[in-house]
């Protein structure tokens, strides 16, 4: 997934945490004590690849999966959600985000970008450190909103202090594997001092702003209501929008509005599953790479895509880019997205549109060495995987053909075998944790 789109039948030499070459590895391993590897990792038949960069997450929504169907999203978020994230607790959260990490590192995600909630994000902190996995956290900030639970509401000074507590703890912490940003959740729980506050602290501390935006119609009509413009204006208007803002689903946004965002150079996330599965709409993603705006994929949180599985994310960004222009009122029709397209979204342009795109995203000597080993011997891969890798990838393969996830260069699962994390304690942990939270939130 490098700049000239290589696809190479060879080797791959990581040394400590780096990626020393691609391709032919004799001559820079020769210079290694001995001349040969410590390890050998053979990975033949299978596609060797930058791990998935996972854009728009909410671990702590892992624990209510199959527990908020058939919603729109204000309903989905008033109703089920936000209820059941006020009754989490230090244990439940890092319940949630264990059984989380589990399923994204086994499907091949090695840098997430995860909100959070309200209270415990240290505890998220703590979970993300110990995994081994890449990623870019905050605590979601909310100091208003209607159906908001009290305990999910805080005064702007306590939300904005406690996300710079978090940053001053865990910002470049694990040899820099973690990043925080601040994440206010959405314009209706948020006031215009919170924004402004953000807005100053972000180019204060160089911090990303993760949050939603223009996700579904109901959303966009109460946003209008309460500050008189939408979304992506408002953020233009209060300084919110610039190159380390990170938009989740951006589904209604106008061509204006992607001329603010792409002069801002920030950045977008497209999360198909949840789209569809809420009944947001259909992200208009080539027209956003066409206004030449950084843009990756994610799923979303489990209460809503039900899976973290960036290649079911992958398969429906590719079909939802088909029908796009069938749509009545979507516009004029424009080519679908290629699958090399897609996983670039997943890969190395997911990495761009974090900022991280100098450190991961690609197979490029110096980079860091997040790498994963996709198994394309598999029946439902077959005939000729390699002669298109790509649409292999997009529309053939699994999650569960992942066989190594390798962070920093550090297997954390292999075959089967992992390093950081046990996945049967991740499951029962989650299951005697869910009860507790739905006895809590009164939804038993």
């Amino acid at each position: 997934m490098d700049p000239a789109s290589r696809v190479l039948v060879g080797d791959l030499l990581i040394e400590n945490d780096r990626i020393a070459a691609v391709g032919d590895v004799t001559a820079p391993l020769a210079k290694l004590r001995g001349g040969k590897a410590d390890q050998a990792i053979d990975a033949s038949g299978a596609l060797v690849m930058p791990g998935f960069v996972h854009g728009h997450l909410h671990l702590c929504q892992t624990l209510f999966r199959g527990l908020a169907e058939q919603g729109d999203l204000l309903h989905w978020l008033r109703d089920r959600i936000w209820p059941l994230e006020a009754a989490h607790s230090e244990a439940s959260i890092a319940a949630s985000a264990r059984l989380g990490l589990c399923e994204l590192i086994a499907g091949g995600v090695t840098c997430i970008n995860d909100m959070g909630t309200v209270r415990h994000t240290e505890t998220i902190g703590a979970q993300l450190e110990a995994s081994g996995i890449r990623a870019v956290f905050g605590k979601a900030l909310m100091d208003q909103g209607d159906g908001v639970p009290p305990a999910l509401i805080e005064s702007p000074k306590r939300a904005l202090d406690d996300a710079l507590a978090l940053a001053g703890r865990f910002d470049g912490a694990a040899a820099g594997r973690l990043r925080v940003a601040l994440a206010p959740r959405f314009i209706l729980s948020c006031s215009e001092g919170l924004w402004r506050d953000v807005a100053d602290a972000a180019a204060e501390r160089g911090l990303v702003v993760h949050t939603h935006l223009a996700e579904s119609p109901s959303e966009g009509r109460e946003v209008s209501a309460a500050v008189g413009t939408s979304a992506a204006r408002y953020f233009a208007a209060h300084g919110v929008l610039g190159p380390r803002f990170v938009g989740a689903h951006g589904v209604w946004l106008d061509d204006e509005e992607l001329r603010a965002i792409a002069g801002a150079d920030a950045a977008l996330v497209h999360c198909p599953a949840s789209n569809l599965k809420l009944g947001s709409g259909l992200a208009d993603v080539r027209a956003w790479m066409d206004a030449r705006i950084r843009c990756g994929l994610g799923s979303d949180g489990a209460a809503c895509s039900n899976r973290l599985d960036t290649f079911h994310e992958m398969s429906l960004a590719g079909l939802v880019s088909r029908v796009r222009p069938a749509v009545p009122g979507a516009g004029a029709a424009a080519p679908p997205l290629t699958a090399r397209a897609i996983v670039a979204l997943a890969t190395c342009e997911g990495a761009r549109a974090l900022g991280l795109g100098d450190a991961i995203g690609s197979l490029e000597a110096g980079k860091q060495a997040d790498v994963i080993v996709v198994d394309a011997r598999r029946p439902h891969c077959g005939p000729d995987p390699e002669h298109d890798p790509y649409t292999t990838l997009v529309h053939a393969s699994r999650a569960g053909d992942v066989v190594m996830t390798m962070v920093a260069g550090r297997m954390l699962q292999h075959d089967g075998a992992w390093t950081t994390l046990d996945p049967g304690r991740a499951v029962a942990d989650a299951r005697a944790e869910a009860r507790g939270v739905l006895r809590r939130a009164g939804l038993a």
